[in-house]
Formats: C-alpha cells, sequence, structure tokens
C-alpha cells in the first residue's frame, strides 16, 4: 500500500479503522510477514481500542485497514524499542 509507505517516509500520523475501532498510529515499518500478509508495525496514539495497548509498537494485517488515509499531523520517531529490522517482517518495503 503506496500510502502506507509515502506516511513512513513523511513521518506523518495514519488513521484507520480496524476491527470496529478509529485508530490513530505512528508508522514506523511496512512490508510482509513469513506468510506473505501485507503488514505494518505502528504505535497507536490516539483512537479506541479493545485491548487499550497505546504508546508501543504493535503489528497490523493490512487487509484488516479500511478506511486508511494518511493526515497532515507529524510525528517524530521515538520509540526506543522500535527495530528497524523487525523480525516479524519477512521482507520490508519501508521504515523510518
Amino acid at each position: 500500500m503506496s500510502s502506507i509507505c509515502e506516511a513512513i517516509r513523511s513521518r506523518v500520523l495514519l488513521e484507520f479503522e480496524y476491527h470496529g475501532h478509529h485508530r490513530v498510529v505512528a508508522p514506523y515499518c511496512h512490508g510482509t510477514n513469513a506468510r506473505g500478509a501485507e503488514v505494518l508495525r505502528a504505535v497507536q496514539v490516539r483512537g479506541t481500542s479493545a485491548s487499550g495497548g497505546f504508546g508501543f509498537g504493535k503489528l497490523w494485517l493490512v487487509g484488516h485497514m479500511l478506511l486508511v488515509r494518511a493526515t497532515t499531523v507529524a510525528f517524530v520517531p521515538n520509540d526506543p524499542n522500535y527495530n528497524p529490522n523487525d523480525s516479524a517482517m519477512a521482507q520490508i518495503h519501508c521504515r523510518v
């Protein structure tokens, strides 16, 4: 999904619907997992979450993301646990 890589390159937040919740995330890494599914590593900063998980990198299945759009809100990548060589990804398309 080129809009994800563009948001990563531009360092802007992404928003989308995921499993019935509105999410706003700082995107860090986009690629495919070992099963070939397109995935996004991102830190949720706003919106809602069933798990209540905010402030750490989560893996999102791009195929479950609806109404994806880049915002105009910039972010500074500052996740101390971010690994640019994300082991959850067999292939990386783009990353911060």
